[in-house]
């Protein structure tokens, strides 16, 4: 289990799929993460996807959790994991909008990224996110990554094509911030 002051990442499991699949299915988190046609998730195809899940040493999901009240608020990941190369992807998906904009998402992100950078020794993290999507920017760039390219018209949504943002970060870069001392020192509280 990953902690912080406010949070704690555990497994994600099954008793999270019901609280998942609603998430996934709200407008707002269809419009703001899923690409092309947003086809909704019941529990079923959830619970599949978990029980056919590649490798864990290649993808790993996270609840994220408040601590004050043991509520499951969402999910971070990490896939595609390239051992030769020392890197992966990342993903995260605060689920309800009264949960956002209250820094959940940077510190999970912080605690994710400590045990990416710490645990398993990669070197480079990288994740995708629409250009619209400002408050997801600023909180990938508090934690420290960097716009690394900009793919052009990639995904045709609300009526329209939308760009979206390779973003990275390298393990020196993450540990030279003042988020990896200040994640890292609550760790264990």
């Amino acid at each position: 289990m990953l902690k912080s002051n406010r949070i704690e990442l555990v497994p994600f499991e099954s008793k999270y799929f019901e609280k998942f699949v609603e998430f996934r299915n709200s407008d707002d988190s269809r419009n703001l993460m899923m690409p092309g046609i947003p086809y909704p998730v019941t529990v079923e195809t959830v619970a599949e996807r978990w029980k056919t899940k590649k490798d864990p040493k290649e993808n790993g999901e996270f609840a994220i959790i408040l601590r004050s009240t043991g509520e499951y608020i969402g999910n971070v990941s990490y896939n595609n994991v390239d051992w030769k190369n020392r890197n992966c992807e990342i993903a995260i998906m605060i689920g309800e909008e009264k949960h956002r904009n209250k820094g959940y998402g940077t510190e999970a992100l912080n605690l994710l990224l400590d045990f990416i950078f710490n645990e398993l020794n990669l070197h480079r993290v990288e994740l995708r996110v629409y250009d619209f999507n400002e408050r997801a920017i600023k909180s990938y760039e508090k934690c420290g990554f960097k716009k690394e390219g900009l793919l052009r018209e990639v995904v045709y949504k609300h009526g329209k094509y939308i760009n979206e943002y390779v973003m990275g970060i390298l393990k020196e870069e993450f540990i030279n911030t003042n988020n990896y001392y200040q994640g890292n020192n609550n760790n264990n509280k």
